[in-house]
């Protein structure tokens, strides 16, 4: 499915010190609205190639003994062309395609932060589907970690 793709944005990314024995949580929610998005004029976003998504993924993730856990929400709007029905109407892989960039984005971020405050960083990995591989971003770091 091709997808006009606007910019991931970030509303909020936290990250905090938690206690290596604190329960392990990995709470991370896909949502997708039809929101009722205008345009700089006011008017209703051009929907003649498809539907315009808003994906909005709230998480909060604490590893197995990390010492550190991660909260926030992220999102992108986004359109898949051709597509005209409801949101209901996405099967899981199309949901897993329109909400892969903003996943990668909370697996980037947190390698990110980790490598800054714990001197290394850290990979989250929400695939399910071995056919999905890391941004690029995540590549370039982890060669450069590896330099």
């Amino acid at each position: 499915m091709k997808i006009n793709k606007g910019v991931v944005t970030v509303q909020s990314f936290h990250y905090d010190v938690e206690a290596p024995t604190a329960d392990e949580k990995t709470d991370l929610n896909i949502n997708i609205e039809h929101p009722d998005l205008k345009d700089e004029n006011g008017q209703p976003l051009n929907e003649d190639e498809g539907k315009v998504l808003q994906v909005v993924v709230p998480f909060e993730i604490h590893m197995k003994d990390a010492p550190f856990k991660v909260s926030g929400l992220i999102g992108q709007v986004v359109q898949p062309v051709g597509f005209q029905g409801e949101v209901q109407d996405l099967d899981a892989k199309q949901v897993q395609q329109l909400s892969r960039p903003v996943v990668e984005y909370i697996e980037t971020l947190t390698y990110q932060v980790t490598a800054v405050t714990l001197n290394h960083g850290v990979s989250l990995n929400f695939t399910n589907n071995a056919e999905i591989k890391p941004n690029q971003a995540m590549n370039d770091l982890k060669d450069k970690e590896d330099k």
